[in-house]
């Protein structure tokens, strides 16, 4: 039997990139549990809409666990958290990976924040962090409450929400009584 890998199967994940991360990494038969992040869209994700982001991780995990059943013995799968550090962070507690192997499109940031977790990370090409994925990264950890400014942020925002609402009422109310004089 050889290593307990933990695959998190990221957007942009080619079947090929799949196989030859577990070959490589494997060291003979590996034991491998497969984690596919829930990819949320922001408007989702306020309209706490995530079923059919979920559902579809959820076939992309047993997609890639097919894929590998003659390559591994494969310990299962699971949908995970939009977040895909939280993700890796609940596989962990169903399943000791020796190894985290990202396939897909990671970046530095990214690969900083898994290695917290303890197992070693093993990227699949890896690209710089980017303008674009600090934002990014900044949205998960905004969106799953990892943040520290995550509860000021609601409260700004549900506020000028608000405030916005009562201007509307406010100019309506003053049309109405402009349209009535």
């Amino acid at each position: 039997m050889g290593r307990s890998l933990l695959i998190l199967l990221l957007a942009g994940a080619s079947r090929e990139e799949l196989e030859d991360a577990v070959e490589a990494r494997g060291d003979g038969y590996p034991s491998v549990y497969i984690v596919a992040p829930a990819d949320v869209a922001p408007l989702d994700w306020l309209a706490t809409d995530e079923t059919r982001a979920n559902e579809e991780a959820g076939v992309r995990a047993l997609e890639a666990e097919w894929l590998l059943s003659g390559q591994a013995e494969i310990d299962g799968g699971q949908a995970g958290h939009n977040d895909p550090v939280l993700a890796v962070a609940d596989a962990l507690e169903r399943f000791p990976a020796d190894e985290i192997v990202v396939v897909g499109d990671a970046d530095t940031d990214l690969l900083a924040e898994l290695s917290a977790l303890g197992p070693v990370v093993a990227p699949r090409g890896v690209r710089p962090s980017t303008r674009r994925s600090r934002l990014n990264a900044s949205w998960r950890a905004f969106s799953s409450g990892r943040s520290e400014g995550t509860p000021w942020v609601a409260f700004v925002l549900s506020n000028l929400g608000f405030l916005l609402i009562a201007i509307a009422f406010t100019l309506l109310a003053m049309l109405i009584i402009w349209l009535a004089t």
